[in-house]
């Protein structure tokens, strides 16, 4: 049972009011993530909860307000997945005395959210496609993922090679975009000789990327 900021547990209708809204975010982001926000209605969540719309509306307001709720919950699950795929690498680094091993198991970390977070990537994609749920909350929360996904990047490519070059950003930004490629092809194909045949490609023009920055860098010092 969940606890209250003192400590305490809940009352009985406390606890019912934290499992109703615990049901309504999970049930609406999947429904938000398979259908889209315009085509998700607040009856379409409330029969799929058994949930009464008086309750939506009093732990969200509106349809908007539960997006957001919804969108926040992802981002956070996200800012997770992101600081435990940098927290592996810091672990390899104690374990492994080769960098380009380590980019290497970087990469596979990077797949495994691409294949684990499909439904939190389509979510955040669905809601920039169709428009009418993106707002200026909506925005900011889904900026602030990529923004941090793009941080987690540099952070564990400078920890995979122990060095922090210039030019770590650019890489970040373009392995940002072949992942958004990645995950639109395992959306389409459904085949994971695909996703095979892109992450070996991208391992190799990491390591290549990061090889000539390292050396930019090295030669600039020089």
């Amino acid at each position: 049972m969940a606890t209250l900021e003192n400590g305490r547990k809940p009352g009985k209708r406390v606890a019912q009011g934290i499992r109703s809204r615990d049901k309504l975010l999970r049930v609406a982001a999947r429904r938000f993530s398979e259908r889209g926000f315009s085509a998700t209605s607040i009856d379409d969540v409330c029969h799929d909860t058994g949930v009464v719309k008086s309750a939506l509306y009093w732990h969200f307001e509106n349809k908007e307000g539960l997006l957001t709720a919804v969108l926040e919950q992802a981002a956070e699950a996200f800012e997770e997945t992101a600081a435990a795929w940098i927290h592996d690498i810091v672990s390899d680094v104690t374990t492994s005395n080769d960098p380009r091993e380590r980019l290497r198991r970087a990469v596979l970390g990077m797949r495994n959210i691409i294949e684990t977070k499909s439904a939190m990537i389509r979510l955040m994609h669905g809601i920039l496609l169709d428009g009418t749920g993106f707002n200026k909350k909506t925005r900011a929360i889904i900026m602030r993922v990529y923004d941090r996904v793009r941080d987690a990047l540099i952070e564990g490519i400078a920890e995979a090679i122990e060095a922090r070059p210039a030019g770590l950003d650019s890489i970040a930004l373009l392995i940002l975009s072949v992942l958004n490629g990645a995950f639109f092809a395992t959306q389409l194909r459904r085949d994971p000789k695909e996703l095979d045949k892109i992450f070996a490609e991208l391992e190799q023009a990491i390591l290549l990327l990061v090889g000539s920055v390292v050396q930019g860098s090295s030669e600039a010092r020089g």
